[in-house]
């Protein structure tokens, strides 16, 4: 109807290409736990995928069917929505995915908005990652490294740590896990670096003493 509200995006599809669309993203998420595509289309499957882990999460011969109807190989994505995905969002009331924008992945044509759609609480759980990243550098300049006051970890950084790790199982020691890996990372990084400025000096220092042995 003219002027009303809108309930979906069509996506410049018809119903039946546009279903297909949307069943072949979920499938992929389910599959990858994090899939990229367009602003719009990832914001029709999610919601597609919201309600696919409900059904999971009901674990009823009818939610079963029903989601039989939503994957094109239900042999073989069932079992890791009704017993993975299933104990991974047991307890949290809803909000099992995230949409993150991110720069147009094709650049040179339409640009059109982009997107990362990913399962929350997950292995490729994004926001995770960012946190325990911010962690590292905030703990950083909290021991003076960083040229910072020495204030400590931000009141919103540490919102961000009770929100990523509420419903996630062991949330807080797979954090502090993250944490040390990407501070060994860190340091292994600034002593490859080290290592390679010494052998760039170590050449440069031959060329100069070769030259100078031609030099009359």
């Amino acid at each position: 109807m003219a002027g009303g509200a809108l309930k979906y995006r069509h996506l410049s599809r018809t119903s039946s290409h546009r279903q297909a669309l949307l069943r072949n993203l979920v499938t992929s998420l389910i599959t990858h736990e994090s899939i990229r595509t367009t602003w719009h289309k990832a914001k029709e499957a999610q919601r597609l995928a919201e309600k696919l882990i409900t059904l999971g999460k009901k674990n009823t011969a009818a939610s079963r069917r029903r989601a039989e109807t939503i994957f094109y190989q239900p042999l073989k994505h069932l079992p890791k929505l009704f017993t993975t995905l299933r104990q991974r969002y047991l307890n949290r009331p809803g909000g099992y995915t995230r949409v993150l924008r991110i720069e147009p992945m094709n650049k040179h044509h339409d640009q059109a908005p982009s997107a990362i759609l990913e399962l929350v609480d997950g292995p490729r759980d994004m926001r995770f990652s960012m946190t325990a990243k911010t962690l590292v550098r905030e703990r950083k300049r909290e021991d003076g490294e960083g040229g910072g006051d020495g204030s400590g970890v931000r009141e919103i950084t540490a919102e961000n740590v009770r929100k990523v790790t509420r419903f996630r199982k062991n949330g807080v020691e797979k954090l502090e896990e993250m944490v040390r890996r990407m501070e060994a990372a860190e340091g292994d990084e600034k002593k490859r670096e080290a290592r390679r400025r010494r052998v760039i000096w170590q050449v440069d220092e031959r060329r100069r003493e070769g030259w100078k042995e031609r030099d009359p």
